[in-house]
């Protein structure tokens, strides 16, 4: 128990994985069995888990570790429909399915309320000890659905992080921040954007404060990191970056007062399912009644 909700977890040779399905499905807890490191960023308060309700802001929420979005990240109007703001799974409640948890798997589908789709996600430890996240979007419709998903995991920083992005990111194109030189729609160079800031090392303008949003892609391939030299800890995403192609970075230095960073693979770009349609034409479609399925692998070492 946390704060009075029920979490379950799955534990690999080197990580422990707690999460809270009344919260969305909200992972709070990725640590590290060799340093202790905890990896999931939460807001320095002892109430730091709450429920919310359809409608809610995602500002208004706990922020705390990992959630899912979907189909949308930023809340829109598309066909008619009022996407809320991070989607629509992430303040429900997820059942997890029985015969999953007898399989040593944290699994729950979740029909969605405003969109015609069906949300799966399953977690279980693969034979290579990473955590395995596999998924499926259904679309129970009679038309072509378009959709956006993100993973959206809110790392804490600790000194000596650095990111590890594939060689082929060079540049970032922006999705909004708040700080000097920053502008949406202006393109960065990755990793340094400007003589002495290094986005790498989690770096933005006008530190202390500030943050930034910017999107890297379509990819050839599915691989982003967060490692620390000093203390050896390593936590690495891999994906399939044919259904998967674009990267999400997220980095708060101060806004609100929260320092951490967010590695976000995501089938489409930017945040609003509106703009990937009618301005980056950067999304995907669900045929009807026809299911889509990726895999995300995260390990910690």
């Amino acid at each position: 128990m946390e704060q009075g909700f029920t979490v379950r977890g799955l534990r690999s040779r080197t990580a422990e994985l707690l999460m809270v399905p009344e919260l969305g499905g909200r992972i709070i807890s990725l640590r590290s069995l060799k340093s202790g490191r905890e990896w999931c960023w939460h807001q320095p308060r002892p109430d730091w888990l709450w429920r919310n309700r359809p409608g809610d802001a995602f500002g208004d929420s706990p922020q705390a570790g990992i959630d899912e979005c979907v189909p949308s990240v930023a809340a829109c109007r598309v066909l008619d429909r009022d996407i809320p703001d991070h989607g629509e799974v992430w303040f429900q409640a997820w059942q997890l399915e029985p015969d999953a948890l007898a399989k040593q798997e944290l699994a729950a589908s979740l029909r969605l309320a405003i969109t015609p789709f069906t949300f799966r996600r399953a977690i279980r430890v693969g034979e290579d000890g990473a955590f395995v996240f596999d998924y499926a979007l259904t679309n129970e419709g009679d038309q072509p659905e378009p959709y956006l998903w993100s993973f959206h995991p809110l790392m804490a920083l600790e000194p000596g992080d650095r990111l590890e992005l594939p060689a082929e990111v060079l540049s970032l194109r922006l999705d909004g921040g708040l700080g000097t030189a920053i502008s949406r729609g202006d393109v960065w160079a990755y990793p340094e954007p400007f003589p002495g800031l290094r986005l790498d090392a989690g770096e933005v303008p006008g530190m202390p404060g500030g943050c930034v949003k910017g999107f890297a892609g379509p990819l050839e391939t599915g691989r982003a990191a967060i490692l620390n030299e000093r203390t050896g800890d390593r936590l690495e995403l891999g994906w399939d970056a044919s259904a998967v192609p674009f990267l999400g970075l997220w980095i708060n230095r101060g806004h609100g007062g929260f320092h951490h960073l967010a590695l976000e693979p995501c089938t489409g770009a930017p945040d609003s399912l509106l703009e990937a349609m009618e301005s980056w034409h950067q999304c995907r479609v669900v045929p009807p009644g026809e299911t889509v399925r990726w895999s995300i692998c995260l390990s910690i070492t």
